[in-house]
């Protein structure tokens, strides 16, 4: 129960936050997001992703084992690297706004992030891949990190 009502909770903050009651980045706002991560010039490599910081928009790649040729396994394959791109979006707003420890065993995310455009989908020797590109300042203000757990290896 007690779930429930932290889960109701969050959702009615988000729905306030999304609903423009928050005030949008700012350029100086996204210029120090900017400078925080070397000031790159261009694009910009992270590990969950790109950041083209002058075009002003971030990509990601998600990927899924496709089992066998059928077209079920198609789809489950297709729907699978979406949400794995979606969990890569989260991933890259993490790192972005905390960066990452050099020895990171693993990280775990939860939150809520918008739909990107899709750039490109289709089959990558055994996996199905999609390619998501997100304009920065939507992942900034639309998408929303929950929890993050990271571990640290030897």
């Amino acid at each position: 129960m007690r779930r429930l009502a932290a889960l109701a909770l969050l959702s009615a903050a988000f729905f306030v936050l999304s609903s423009g009651a928050a005030s949008a980045l700012s350029k100086s706002d996204l210029e120090r997001i900017w400078r925080n991560n070397g000031a790159v010039e261009g694009i910009q490599t992270f590990r969950f992703g790109l950041v083209d910081w002058a075009g002003g928009s971030a990509s990601v790649e998600g990927t899924a084992l496709l089992r066998d040729s059928s077209a079920q396994a198609g789809l489950l394959a297709r729907r699978g690297a979406a949400s794995d791109a979606r969990k890569r979006l989260l991933l890259l707003l993490y790192e972005i706004r905390y960066g990452l420890p050099e020895r990171l065993k693993s990280i775990e995310v939860s939150g809520t992030v918008v739909e990107g455009h899709v750039d490109y989908a289709g089959i990558r020797g055994d996996r199905y891949v999609v390619g998501v590109t997100l304009p920065l300042e939507r992942l900034f203000d639309e998408c929303v990190l929950f929890e993050a757990v990271l571990r640290q290896g030897p």
